[in-house]
């Protein structure tokens, strides 16, 4: 297990021997420098000058995972000590921001760097094109081993985002299934250089932590109300209810029981990550590989008054994104925006294979090593709540909903729920946000790519998405 610090804590490091050698070398460089306080934008450091090459890739994508529900992203419960001791000896990235705010736009992004709309797959039935290339075929063509394992649901193999692995495993039963073949797997492939895709569902609903994790969060919670349980059903028909006249809303000790539940399942999911964390280290190859953990979204718990997720705010849009590696700073955070699809091109350019030209993400190599980037501003969209579209800059978000022409304006850095509108305060920056959305979805839309497929649901898929609270 990997020592728990806090963000550029001291070099006393209590078990050195699992503190790679670079990175302790790392720290004690920002140390003498006087810069480790610093956020990324704020450091003037010589950039880590790294020699790029072929090495193992692991990504943790955890669906349905809240940015600032982990410990390195403010919660103060103790959601995620491993994860937040990647963060430590490696980057946190503090505004990575999804494109969408549901699975199969979301997870397509982050396996093609390219938007929705661009894609095409928005809705339940849709595929990804066999002509788009994925994450997968990359590494793939690139000489690596990969495999994908797969918590089933919108990331079954029929969807097509899982073009190009080798191995794929989806099976539903969330880590408890598919954590011990995905380990086994690792261990079959110490060997060569491989790229590893590990998805669970076990911190989305229903929100069913197993013990000691529930036990441990629930303690000093107060009761539910008699009979509320946070299934997915239930927590789907408080959301569908928003569009009637009577929606439903959870007193607040229903909303609390449902987050400490949450917060547990993330705890669950951060203790196999530990025992993935152990055996890279047992096979020798945990100080050459990059760690990644990213979500497609977050999820809402009424701060917009519903919850689960399909809106575009920052607790559903804004996620976590952390890359501990050989070729990145350690306990270094930048605050700069970026989005999903930058992980695609970010990683291929780690391990020196080339970037395909459809990407509309870029690198965030260069942010990894300390070195600066021209700013830019992320882009989500979603079909829901009046077809949603949001633009983030560095200090500003705007929500816009295409049918009802309704415009929200927020310093997100400052109100990071999102509570407080100030499009009416401020028309000059809408005029410019919304100017800026007009030329993004003018660039995205002439983008040639092909369209996405369409298909009837396999029947064990369309059971798997029923108990998730995905159909009716």
């Amino acid at each position: 297990m990997v020592s728990v610090l806090p963000i550029h804590a001291s070099l006393e490091i209590s078990n050195r021997s699992l503190i790679p050698g670079w990175c302790l070398a790392t720290l004690l460089l920002l140390a003498l420098a006087g810069c480790a306080t610093e956020p990324a934008s704020e450091q003037n450091e010589v950039p880590l000058q790294v020699q790029v090459e072929p090495h193992p890739v692991i990504i943790f994508d955890i669906d349905t995972l809240r940015a600032d529900r982990l410990g390195c992203y403010g919660n103060p419960r103790p959601t995620s000590p491993v994860i937040d001791s990647l963060a430590e000896d490696g980057v946190l990235f503090e505004w990575a921001f999804s494109q969408a705010p549901t699975t199969p736009p979301s997870q397509a992004s982050i396996l093609t760097s390219l938007y929705p709309s661009v894609h095409g797959v928005k809705g339940r039935k849709d595929r990804l094109a066999k002509e788009i290339t994925t994450l997968g075929e990359i590494f793939s063509d690139f000489g690596f081993a990969t495999g994908a394992f797969v918590d089933g649901g919108y990331m079954n193999r029929g969807f097509g985002l899982l073009q190009g692995f080798k191995t794929k495993v989806d099976r539903r039963g969330g880590l408890e299934v598919i954590g011990p073949q995905a380990l086994e797997w690792m261990r079959e492939h110490a060997d060569e250089n491989f790229l590893l895709l590990v998805h669970t569902y076990d911190v989305h609903t229903p929100y069913d932590p197993p013990e000691p994790w529930r036990s441990q969060f629930l303690e000093g919670v107060a009761p539910p109300t008699p009979g509320f349980e946070p299934t997915a059903l239930a927590m789907e028909t408080i959301r569908q209810s928003g569009g009637t006249d009577q929606p439903l809303t959870l007193p607040d000790n229903d909303v609390a029981y449902a987050l400490a539940l949450y917060d547990a399942g993330i705890r669950y999911v951060d203790d196999w990550i530990g025992r993935f964390v152990t055996e890279l280290e047992a096979l020798g190859i945990f100080d050459r590989a990059t760690l990644v953990v990213i979500s497609d979204h977050g999820e809402e718990f009424q701060e917009h008054g519903s919850v689960l997720h399909e809106k575009l705010y920052s607790t559903v849009t804004r996620v976590p994104l952390i890359i501990r590696s050989p070729m990145a700073l350690g306990g270094y955070q930048v605050s700069d925006v970026v989005e999903t699809i930058d992980l695609m091109p970010t990683l291929v350019e780690l391990i020196g294979a080339t970037v395909p030209e459809q990407a509309q993400g870029r690198s965030a190599a260069p942010l990894l090593r300390g070195e600066e980037l021209e700013p830019k501003s992320a882009f989500s969209e979603s079909r829901f709540f009046g077809r949603q579209r949001a633009v983030t800059n560095s200090a500003e978000r705007m929500i816009f909903s295409q049918e009802s022409g309704r415009i929200e304006l927020y310093e997100y850095k400052r109100d990071s729920e999102e509570q407080e509108d100030l499009a009416s305060r401020d028309p000059n920056t809408v005029s410019q946000l919304k100017r800026e959305l007009t030329d993004w979805f003018d660039w995205m839309r002439s983008t040639e790519v092909a369209t996405s497929g369409y298909g009837e649901l396999d029947p064990e898929v369309e059971e798997q998405l029923r108990a998730l609270g995905y159909l009716d």
